[in-house]
């Protein structure tokens, strides 16, 4: 026999089938989470200021980008921003808010005239546009930012949102879950929130905020 076959052969039956020694593992990647510190700025009330002949009045209905839509069509609203209040933590970001974590609503915040739109008017199409009934929830959107919610700045805001509350429990079979409580501070959304179906949305397809514009509102662009 060839020496330097019987060699290779010796090495062979020398080394065993398989390798004893475990693998070497992988150490197991850490997921960092943003840490939630909560602060007593975010309990404060709203100290903002409406433009001369206008007031404030705050809604939670889901996402707020097609509830901001609904609202900027109303006929005397001035003006509308969406953002996050009624949460834990101090300047919450949208990757924030979604962790569920801060308990911060969506919120849509509108500027009206009273002279020109009703409160009353304002909660009429919050009842329309979404299902008070779920709580944290809006069809496949989960989590305590979609809750349902009015923020009132005035005593008659809460009186008015009360009865009507009440007066849409009638119409309905299930109870409504939906808060009633004073607006606290709000944290203004990034600026691509703003407007954001009116700019275009998820495809590029702007939907018009016209007044009294009836077009059917896509929920994402």
């Amino acid at each position: 026999m060839d020496p330097s076959i019987a060699q290779e052969e010796s090495k062979l039956l020398d080394t065993p089938a398989t390798d004893p020694s475990p693998a070497p593992q992988e150490e197991p990647k850490l997921v960092e989470t943003p840490a939630i510190v909560p602060s007593p700025i975010a309990q404060e009330p709203d100290n903002d200021v409406a433009a001369p002949g206008s007031q404030f009045a705050e809604f939670a209905a889901g996402c707020f980008w097609g509830l901001e839509l609904a609202f900027q069509r109303i006929p005397g609203v001035t003006e509308t921003e969406v953002g996050y209040t009624h949460g834990i933590s101090h300047n919450p970001s949208y990757e924030v808010v979604c962790t569920n974590t801060t308990n911060h609503a969506e919120v849509v915040r509108v500027q009206y005239d009273p002279n020109d739109c009703s409160y009353e008017t304002l909660l009429d199409l919050f009842w329309s546009r979404h299902d008070p009934t779920t709580l944290n929830r809006q069809g496949e959107l989960v989590g305590a930012q979609y809750r349902s919610g009015i923020y009132f700045y005035t005593p008659e805001q809460e009186k008015l949102a009360r009865e009507s509350l009440e007066n849409q429990q009638t119409k309905l079979e299930k109870k409504i879950v939906t808060e009633i409580l004073p607006a606290k501070k709000f944290y203004k959304a990034e600026e691509y929130h703003q407007h954001y179906l009116a700019k275009g949305g998820m495809y590029g397809n702007a939907q018009s905020p016209a007044k009294s514009c009836k077009d059917p509102i896509r929920c994402y662009g």
